[in-house]
């Protein structure tokens, strides 16, 4: 990048600088142009008017124009010619067409009263062309013309000389563009010299360092969006080491059981009661029928994973789907007591992954069953509108306290350990819930109130767009 800016500076530069070196070249040579062409202009203006004071008698003893008319072709290093108005020639300074006639298509506009001058350039000279009024009152009536060649040498010169200065110039500005271009990209490019240094030393290893906020403003949002990134994947990482200790822990502590009890049975040799054997036995299947669940439980998220799930969408009632649930959920409730209550406020039809949505639904309901009180009730309610429909799941159990809500869908979370293992649950159900439902683009909320209740609000649209 600090090459690019660079670089890009200084062709900037260097464009900037030849467009402008060539535009004060064009323009002055062009003024110099016009100065010259107005000088002679004049002078020729000043003669035709001596001239016609004199009616142009150019020859008489009493005046001198013919002298002055030399005089100034001299200084004009150049030919004067006065023709009148039968386009004869009274004064030719260099004597070739002296009383000669000449006649061409300038003239004739020149006499005619059309052109108040006439330039035109032919190879190194200029020919200027002026008409010459009557010494009356009446000063648009054309009585003759003065034309005048002058060379193009002092014009040439000047406007080689003014290129060399322009050249000159173009130089010193290149010098100082390359120059400028050097020092402003080192400085832009600083502060993001500064952040690569800060990336690199985190992608040496350095998971816990984040990135100074300096530059500008630009510079600064992004990096502290990078810092939100950074601080993301230390919370995934961190996620994941706790979620690789949570299986560990899970799936040890029922073997660690089986092999208390089956070390327990060995060292009573055939001396153990058969009660106590059947006990001991109904123990290890309980823990092996734990571990199953555990298990289970993992191949479901596993599934659910973005990356490795595949979408079965099909257009389902989404009704008759809850009610089937809840029919299937019922004996779970029908052992506490609780009253189990569907509610629909509006038929809805859409599409979803039947297997997975029902995975969901089921874990919502069932832990409204597990977590609630005896002689409680859970609700579930189907709505739509015209792009979502909504399902809500409602209970009257123990809730969920304010500090524990952010965690709720993390893996193997639970917020009352002890009561979860007496449930039999494995802290996965609301993370599969909560995976199954962002599968189907759509969200998850919860609302609770400790000793109150819990309330779980699916949202998830009508089509499926994949």
């Amino acid at each position: 990048m600090h090459f690019t800016i660079c670089i890009t500076v200084f062709v900037l530069a260097v464009f900037i600088s030849v467009l402008f070196s060539k535009f004060l070249n064009d323009g002055y040579t062009e003024k110099l142009y016009s100065q010259k062409i107005d000088g002679v202009a004049s002078q020729l203006r000043w003669l035709g008017d001596q001239v016609a004071g004199v009616d142009f008698m150019m020859n008489d003893s009493s005046n001198s124009l013919s002298a002055q008319t030399d005089d100034l072709a001299a200084s004009l290093d150049g030919r004067v010619i006065i023709l009148k108005s039968n386009y004869k020639i009274i004064k030719d300074t260099h004597t070739d067409f002296q009383d000669k006639f000449f006649i061409n298509d300038d003239i004739l506009d020149i006499m005619n009263g059309k052109e108040e001058r006439i330039v035109k350039e032919e190879g190194d000279y200029i020919e200027i062309m002026t008409p010459i009024y009557s010494a009356g009152k009446d000063q648009k009536q054309v009585f003759g013309a003065v034309i005048a060649t002058v060379p193009r040498d002092d014009l040439i010169a000047a406007s080689t000389e003014m290129e060399q200065r322009r050249n000159m110039l173009l130089v010193a500005f290149i010098i100082f563009g390359f120059a400028f271009a050097v020092v402003l990209s080192y400085f832009l490019t600083k502060d993001l010299r500064k952040i690569q240094k800060d990336v690199d030393f985190i992608a040496s290893g350095h998971e816990d360092e984040s990135i100074a906020e300096i530059g500008f403003y630009e510079i600064r949002k992004i990096v502290s969006r990078f810092n939100e990134i950074l601080g993301r994947m230390q919370v995934l990482e961190d996620s994941r080491k706790e979620f690789v200790s949570n299986v560990s822990h899970e799936l040890k502590t029922p073997m660690t059981s089986m092999k208390v009890l089956a070390d327990s049975l060995l060292q009573q040799g055939d001396q153990v009661p058969a009660e106590l054997y059947r006990e001991f036995m109904s123990d290890m299947v309980a823990e092996i029928d734990r571990e199953n669940v555990i298990i289970s439980d993992l191949l479901s998220l596993v599934k659910l994973d973005k990356k490795a799930s595949r979408m079965e969408i099909t257009r389902v009632d989404i009704n008759e789907l809850v009610q089937i649930i809840m029919k299937r959920l019922k004996p779970l409730a029908a052992q506490r007591n609780i009253e189990f209550v569907f509610e629909s406020f509006r038929s809805v039809t859409a599409e979803i992954d039947e297997v997975k949505l029902t995975l969901a639904l089921s874990n919502l309901i069932e832990n409204g069953i597990k977590y609630n009180k005896d002689n409680g009730w859970v609700r579930v309610s189907v709505n739509r509108d015209h792009k979502y429909f909504y399902i809500r799941v409602e209970d009257s159990g123990v809730g969920i306290p304010d500090d524990c809500q952010d965690r709720v869908f993390d893996r193997f979370y639970r917020v009352d350990k002890a009561r979860s293992r007496e449930t039999g649950g494995t802290g996965l159900g609301l993370a599969i819930a909560h995976n199954a439902v962002l599968m189907h683009r759509g969200r998850i909320k919860l609302y609770s109130k400790l000793g109150e209740g819990t309330t779980f609000v699916v949202c998830i649209p009508l089509k499926y767009n994949a």
